[in-house]
């Protein structure tokens, strides 16, 4: 073989790993299926897609990776190419949250302040994961997992450290 044909099967081995490599990175949002976007719409009523990117999976085939905006919160979404939700990540306040959810975390944190509320996936499903204190307290934390309905998923209490006064050590020796 010539050195000219080397470089030729070279030059063509590496274009192929090229483009494969690219096939995973951004596509035309208008390339996400209908499907694809409705779920989004779904999972974060009024999203605004940004960024679309799309890969292989051996269970799910083709999986859209779509960053969107909402609100005033940028989240991302992984979906599979029926639709299926696979992974959400989006950080939010009190008042973008479903009414049913809002109630459910004001009743259970008996309006204690809010840390932080982060819409994500579990088993397939939409939740909301919320850390708060409970009531008046900043020694007592609260952790919820909520669905969309507002039913507790997972309920997790910790209670900070509590320090006791103790008497001065004596030695008896």
């Amino acid at each position: 073989m010539s050195v000219m044909a080397k470089r030729m099967r070279l030059a063509l081995m590496i274009l192929s790993a090229w483009t494969s490599a690219q096939a995973g990175d951004k596509i035309p949002i208008a390339s996400v299926p209908l499907r694809d976007r409705a779920a989004i719409q779904y999972y974060a009523p009024g999203a605004q897609l940004i960024e679309a990117r799309t890969s292989s999976d051996k269970e799910y085939r083709q999986v859209y990776d779509c960053t969107y905006f909402r609100n005033v919160h940028l989240g991302t979404i992984k979906l599979g190419s029926h639709g299926q939700l696979i992974e959400i990540d989006e950080a939010l306040d009190i008042d973008d949250v479903p009414p049913a959810v809002r109630r459910k975390i004001l009743s259970e944190t008996k309006g204690g302040l809010i840390k932080k509320i982060r819409l994500d996936a579990l088993y397939g499903h939409a939740v909301y994961r919320v850390k708060a204190y409970y009531a008046k307290s900043t020694s007592i934390e609260i952790s919820l997992v909520l669905t969309r309905t507002g039913r507790i998923v997972e309920r997790k209490v910790n209670q900070g450290l509590l320090i006791f006064p103790t008497a001065p050590f004596t030695s008896s020796l």
